[in-house]
């Protein structure tokens, strides 16, 4: 997927979560985004109480375990989550955006 294409996702909109570890995402984020690691996405998604068809958007440092964090998510019947890849990469494309204006938790 292009960032083009995961910015697209994102505006629908959609929760970004961002599935790094604690250090990574020390380092920056996506304005706005929901921190969860991936080794940990299913319980604590499962514990915001959505509606299994809620559009999700997961990102990580190159794609890989926002891929892992998708297909988890998809297993436990999330039917709507795109894995928007790199976060340098959707940074990069829409610099110091703001995400996730719309999701009170």
């Amino acid at each position: 997927m292009t960032p083009e294409q995961a910015w697209a996702a994102i505006e629908q909109p959609s929760l970004v979560i961002d599935v790094r570890t604690d250090e990574e995402v020390a380092a920056g984020t996506l304005d706005g985004s929901l921190h969860i690691p991936y080794e940990i996405i299913v319980a604590r998604v499962n514990e915001l109480e959505l509606e299994k068809n809620a559009p999700i958007v997961v990102y990580c440092r190159s794609g890989n375990r926002s891929g892992i964090a998708q297909s988890m998510l998809q297993a436990d019947g999330y039917t709507a989550v795109v894995n928007g890849g790199a976060y340098s990469d959707l940074d990069a494309f829409h610099p110091g955006a703001k995400v996730n204006a719309h999701w009170t938790p």
